[in-house]
């Protein structure tokens, strides 16, 4: 009985210790995000170790809970939950949008390792990520430096980039439904200009704002902030 108590003992001691060590992730770059619920949830990217190292591609995953009051100017106080045990995908250059039936799907897209599935599943409520096949023809793997877009409530839209095996001029526009799993290459008549490293912008109509990037063919090309271009 005794042994049995000291093993009870150690666990809760062992919980206490996980639950009230704060985790407060390093800085990084080339990594997305997410607000599902007032989470903020980060994804992947490369994390800086010290001031002259940085990490290779880092599969970190967590949220910052903004729904609680905390001081930015406290690194304890700031509601960090780490979720990386999850085992997620080590990417990078990718970018995060939510779907599923109730919203509680997050699917992160593209990255520029070789190899890598270009689309990964999270699931918010079992707190785990789900290999997924998808249907049809997806869109070229090592896609990276895009946006995702949500509309309609299940659709994402992805729109041109950079393709590593064909840094060419590319400006295809492809929907992804979160509840199908399908992929569908859209004829979008008079589409943006092929562009990378912009920003994708859903409006309440469900048209979608395309502004700034580079061109995919040089990074020195750059979009005029006042050329914003619309779909749908």
């Amino acid at each position: 009985m005794k042994l049995y108590l000291n093993f009870y003992i150690f666990i809760f001691l062992l919980n206490f210790i996980f639950i009230s060590a704060n985790f407060i992730p390093n800085g990084r770059y080339f990594h997305s995000s997410v607000l599902v619920d007032k989470k903020i949830y980060f994804i992947g990217g490369y994390k800086f170790l010290n001031s002259n190292t940085i990490s290779p591609t880092t599969n970190e995953f967590f949220y910052l809970d903004v729904s609680k009051p905390f001081a930015t100017t406290d690194d304890v106080s700031i509601p960090w939950i780490d979720l990386t045990y999850t085992g997620g995908p080590f990417k990078e250059h990718i970018t995060a949008c939510t779907g599923g039936k109730n919203n509680d799907m997050i699917f992160i897209f593209g990255g520029f390792l070789i190899n890598q599935s270009f689309v990964n599943q999270f699931d918010i409520n079992k707190q785990q990520w789900t290999n997924i096949t998808t249907i049809g023809n997806a869109p070229t793997d090592n896609r990276y430096d895009f946006s995702c877009a949500k509309f309609n409530n299940e659709l994402v839209a992805i729109f041109s980039g950079y393709i590593m095996s064909n840094p060419n001029k590319v400006n295809d526009l492809w929907i992804f439904n979160t509840l199908t799993l399908t992929w569908s290459l859209s004829n979008s008549t008079n589409a943006p200009l092929p562009r990378q490293g912009y920003c994708a912008i859903t409006l309440p109509d469900d048209n979608i704002l395309y502004i700034g990037g580079s061109d995919p063919t040089s990074d020195f090309l750059l979009m005029p902030m006042d050329n914003i271009s619309v779909t749908f």
